[in-house]
This record gives C-alpha cells, structure tokens and sequence, in this order.
C-alpha cells in the first residue's frame, strides 16, 4: 500500500491529516458549543475545558506526536518504520470524523 508512495509526501501527508484533524475538532467543537442546546458529552474534553487546557492538549498531540514519529522514523533506520505514520493518519482520521459529526449537530 504505502510501497508506491514517496516516503516524503506520505509524511507530509500524514502530518496535515493529523494536523486537519485536531483543529477541525478544536473549532467545530467550539462553535458547536456556542448554541445554547449543545453540552459536550466527552468527560475528559470537558474535564480540559473547565481548567482551561484544552487548546494545550490539542497543541501537545499535534506536536508531540509530528517530533516523536519525526524522530523515529529517522532514528531507526528501518524500512518498515513507515508504518509508524499510520499513527498520526489514524488520529487525524478520527479527528476529522469527529470534525464532521460536530457539524452534523448543528443541523438538529
């Protein structure tokens, strides 16, 4: 699958998924929240949001996880290390899927 693929444009590509990924969540779910029948239901986004570290923790799991998957993909010099991008595409999949399912919320 990722054999025909340069490496480069799948880490690029990667990374902008996770990247899209976490800020669409970030801001649908912040404009979603605006309307006054909208609560979050997810107990830890809501235990960030309370003390006021949610915009950290997005920022943590965007950077952390580029620098760590940045790393050792260099670090190892392993062919099959291209595979540790399936991390961040997951991550930014889910989060896009996310992304939309707020969105879908303001349409009830």
């Amino acid at each position: 699958m990722f054999s025909k693929i340069p490496f480069s444009k799948l880490e690029l590509g990667s990374y902008l998924l996770l990247t899209a990924g976490v800020v669409g969540d970030h801001l649908s779910t912040g404009i979603v929240l605006a309307k006054s029948n909208i609560r979050e239901t997810n107990p830890i986004a809501l235990g960030l949001m309370q003390n006021g570290l949610w915009l950290y923790a997005d920022l943590i799991l965007i950077l952390g996880s580029i620098l760590i998957t940045y790393y050792v993909v260099r670090a190892l010099k392993n062919p099959i290390n291209k595979y540790l991008l399936l991390y961040p595409m997951l991550v930014g999949a889910i989060r896009l899927v996310v992304t939309f399912w707020n969105f879908s919320l303001l349409f009830v």
